[in-house]
């Protein structure tokens, strides 16, 4: 496992640096319910800087790849993530800036900012609340169980016509 990288949020966007990395998906423990299995990676920068107001921000990319869970078979769901983002750096005296914003997000003025937090966060956001395969991409016994003719029921209300139909005689 390697060290969760941690930066001074104010001075790194201060200064204007950047870091770039990979992140594993395992990583990612909020994650959890939602993925079919923490395999892989993801590719990330963090470039501090100011914006057109000379507001302190932190412009985001992440790439990659997860193995989201499909919500109708259960399978895996491979979900490419291509995600850029914009945070304004909330020190104390800035969230009155925040109301005239409309496409940034904010992160706390903080010493010990995680990074990987960050990319979580974004990719948290990213992802569909209930992702899902289009309907003929679905495993087999899905399909199946959408064919009214593999259903048990269907058996039972076929044997009820033939019962049916045997009385009626």
């Amino acid at each position: 496992m390697s060290a969760r990288p941690l930066i001074d949020s104010v001075e790194f966007a201060s200064a204007g640096e950047q870091l770039s990395g990979s992140v594993p998906v395992s990583e990612f423990a909020r994650l959890g319910d939602s993925l079919h299995d923490a395999a892989g990676a993801l590719q990330f920068e963090v470039k501090g800087g100011r914006d057109s107001r000379q507001r302190l921000r932190l412009h985001m990319t992440v790439t990659g790849k997860v193995d989201l869970l499909c919500q109708r078979c259960l399978g895996k769901l491979i979900y490419p993530l291509s995600i850029q983002t914009n945070l304004l750096v909330l020190s104390n005296g800035s969230e009155a800036d925040t109301g005239e914003i409309d496409d940034l997000d904010g992160v706390p003025a903080t010493a010990q900012t995680d990074v990987w937090s960050l990319v979580e966060d974004e990719v948290m956001l990213a992802i569909p609340l209930a992702p899902r395969h289009a309907e003929d991409q679905c495993s087999p016994a899905v399909k199946a169980a959408g064919d009214p003719a593999a259903s048990p029921f269907a058996a039972l209300a076929k044997l009820a016509q033939e019962l049916n139909t045997k009385n009626r005689t």
